[in-house]
């Protein structure tokens, strides 16, 4: 297949109008953008933004088959199959013919997902079978074809659902196919993850804590860890913060006060929590819980 044309997926500059064949559209910390053509290849360049703000860019077509090359391999990518690419990579989609593909970039920092983990996603075939593609795939397409100016509450929870599915996604048969031992370290990391989701609201959580709870030592512990490109203390706290943001958004707690939910999930202190939290979504989280978003620039700019 010989492309006609080139387009170059980069970041957006300051004049973010979309550019014929395109449409962009925000949805709280999802910036989605769909672009229609003919064949041509379609390439995603990261730049500065993929290192100060990492995030995942995630596809579908909704028409059109291309072949998809990134990390030196070319896997075929056809309508409803789902991939993903870590932002700071490049790829290249070699489009067969008239085409219609949806592209929703997602935070790193939203996401409860070690290093490791992005990295293995990044590099799964696309997909549209097991239990979470299925769920995820029209959910994209869908973000992608709203226009912009959803209550910014409602945008806020639907953002939060698709970076739940991401996670979901990212650890669905992610330790299938493990030897040497390897299903035996999937188990008790497991193990050990389900024991600090039963404890987050302890403030004496620690890595000494869990260690000794599943009778481990501390090194073992993060090294364990360290295969999952993560640290134990940094597992904590994300799972923290992923449960402090679900019950903010959840409905009818307006007027449940940010302490208290720092109290809940063991932070120290409610500017810790508050602190932490804008680090982690970009914005307070008196502004998550009211719905209220921050001006935000869009995702890419499509390139002739």
């Amino acid at each position: 297949m010989s492309p006609t044309t080139t387009m170059t997926i980069r970041p957006a500059a300051s004049d973010d109008t979309p550019r014929e064949g395109s449409a962009v559209h925000t949805h709280g910390f999802l910036h989605a953008r769909t672009v229609r053509g003919t064949a041509q290849s379609v390439r995603h360049c990261p730049e500065g933004d993929a290192i100060t703000d990492p995030y995942v860019l995630l596809g579908i077509h909704s028409v059109g088959r291309a072949a998809l090359v990134r990390r030196g391999i070319t896997e075929v990518c056809l309508p409803g199959d789902l991939f993903a690419c870590d932002g700071a990579e490049p790829f290249v989609l070699d489009e067969e013919g008239g085409f219609e593909l949806h592209l929703v970039r997602i935070p790193r920092r939203v996401l409860t997902l070690t290093d490791r983990q992005v990295r293995d996603l990044g590099g799964r075939a696309p997909f549209a079978d097991g239990t979470v593609a299925p769920l995820l795939g029209p959910l994209l397409r869908d973000v992608a074809g709203a226009r912009s100016g959803d209550p910014s509450r409602t945008a806020l929870r639907l953002a939060g659902a698709v970076a739940d599915l991401v996670g979901l996604l990212a650890v669905e048969d992610a330790g299938s196919g493990t030897r040497d031992g390897g299903q035996d370290r999937e188990a008790l990391i497991g193990r050990l993850c389900a024991y600090v989701d039963a404890n987050l609201w302890d403030r004496n959580l620690t890595p000494a804590s869990v260690a000794e709870a599943q009778h481990i030592s501390i090194r073992y512990l993060h090294k364990l860890f360290e295969g999952r490109g993560s640290t134990v203390g940094r597992w904590i706290q994300h799972r923290r913060l992923e449960e402090a943001r679900r019950e903010l958004a959840r409905p009818g707690r307006d007027d449940i006060t940010v302490s208290a939910v720092a109290r809940r999930w063991g932070f120290a202190s409610a500017t810790h929590f508050s602190r932490s939290f804008r680090a982690a979504y970009g914005m307070s989280p008196s502004d998550w819980r009211d719905g209220r978003t921050r001006p935000v620039e869009a995702c890419a700019t499509v390139c002739p």
